[in-house]
């Protein structure tokens, strides 16, 4: 069966593996991740059916399946907005501003942990 692959999953690779798809599909390696997975995903290539996959194959899809939900749901919880209170007066270099003691404010989990222990703020609601 012959078909095209999905440019917009192809963006979400990293650059090194769109780079050593490019090569294997005989395009141009050379750009950002959006123009290498565009020229990836103009080439024609055969895309097995189901039943053309051998228990490996299906193993092999299934890890990488698990392990692109994985990668999403960390990534989710990571961008995900908490709020924090500050403990002491600081300068957020992330933000660029001055925290007085007792300003609240909301940021991603993973910027909290890092004021947690960096000892300036607390997480107040999650």
């Amino acid at each position: 069966m012959k078909g095209h692959l999905d440019a917009k999953e192809l963006e979400s690779y990293k650059k090194e593996d769109l780079q050593e798809l490019a090569k294997q599909l005989g395009v141009d390696a050379e750009g950002t991740k959006k123009e290498i997975a565009t020229r990836c995903a103009a080439v024609e290539v055969d895309i097995p059916d189901e039943s053309e996959l051998t228990e490996e194959d299906k193993r092999a899809a299934e890890e990488a399946a698990a392990e692109a939900a994985a990668k999403a749901e960390e990534e989710e919880a990571a961008t995900e907005l908490v709020k924090v209170k500050a403990q002491r007066r600081f300068l957020d270099k992330e933000l660029n501003q001055i925290k007085d003691t007792g300003d609240e404010y909301a940021v991603s989990r993973e910027r909290a942990a890092v004021l947690e222990e960096a000892g300036v703020a607390a997480v107040i609601e999650e």
